[in-house]
């Protein structure tokens, strides 16, 4: 089965659903930005997340305009367009994993607080010891 790894942005906002067979499961549009400048496209991907990642989804707040990261298995799906008579494709992918992908916003898109650097480690957090590069050999 085709893996992919996708970042891009969730298109509309989703609730959590409930299947015919009882399963609790999430439904959006990815979309994804493809090269620079006049060359740039959109590629978009339809979504499905099942049980715990789709709850884990809606707890953790994704809503339209939040950058994401997924993985997962494709498909490519045949489906009637709205007209009810045209046919086309999409991509559809079971989402394996994901998250948020770092952008120095919240989720609200206002600008977050860096966050504080560890401190560096202490001597008795390495092993064998600090070393001095200018006065000692690295170890082999």
């Amino acid at each position: 089965m085709a893996q992919v790894f996708i970042i891009g942005r969730v298109t509309a906002d989703f609730e959590l659903q409930i299947s015919s067979n009882k399963n609790s499961y999430v439904r959006f549009g990815l979309a994804e930005n493809i090269g620079y400048g006049e060359a740039s496209k959109t590629q978009y991907y339809q979504v499905w997340a099942w049980e715990t990642d789709a709850k884990h989804l809606v707890k953790r707040k994704v809503k339209q305009g939040s950058l994401i990261w997924v993985s997962g298995s494709i498909e490519l799906e045949e489906y009637t367009r709205q007209d009810g008579e045209s046919k086309d494709k999409r991509l559809k992918v079971k989402l394996d994993n994901w998250d948020y992908v770092a952008s120095g916003k919240d989720n609200t898109g206002k600008e977050t607080e860096p966050k504080e650097a560890t401190s560096p480690p202490t001597e008795h957090m390495l092993p064998g010891g600090e070393i001095n590069g200018d006065k000692e050999n690295m170890p082999d």
